[in-house]
Formats: structure tokens, sequence, C-alpha cells
């Protein structure tokens, strides 16, 4: 298991500066979209009669949140293939 562990940290520290980068920039928007939902869920539990439709942007702000992770992941890593 620790071989395979190593071998992609090797693999991720050889990456491109942009793949990295853009892969930074993907951690960060998965970070920032699951924050809001968080907050959201607060206030939609400390006045939820308020906003009918607050639980439904909470689930798409932590579904889209993962979808921009993953793709940016994979676009990072496919330009790193593709300009290697």
């Amino acid at each position: 298991m620790q071989q395979h562990i190593r071998l992609i940290r090797k693999k991720l520290n050889s990456l491109n500066k942009l793949s990295k980068r853009v892969m930074k920039i993907g951690l960060w928007c998965l970070l920032a979209l699951t924050s809001a939902s968080a907050v959201l869920a607060v206030v939609n539990m400390l006045a939820p009669v308020e906003f009918s439709n607050l639980p439904l942007l909470i689930q798409s702000l932590f579904t889209y949140g993962f979808y921009v992770w993953a793709e940016l992941t994979v676009g990072a890593l496919i330009l790193d293939f593709v300009f290697q």
C-alpha cells in the first residue's frame, strides 16, 4: 500500500506548474462551495420557514463543488499528459 502512495506522490510531484495550479484552484473551489453549503445549512436550521428553496440550493452547491473539483483535476491531468 505504501508503494502505491509513494508512486502517486512521485507522479503528482512531477506535474507541470500549470497542472498543479489548476488542481489547487479545483481544491479551493471545492472548499469554497462546500463551506458555503455548510453555512447555508446552518442558516436553514436556524430559520427554516423563511427560504423554501434553500435545501435545494444547499444540495446543489455541495454537488457542484465536487463536479468542479473533479473536472479541474481531470483537466489538469490531461493537460499535463498532452504537454509532456
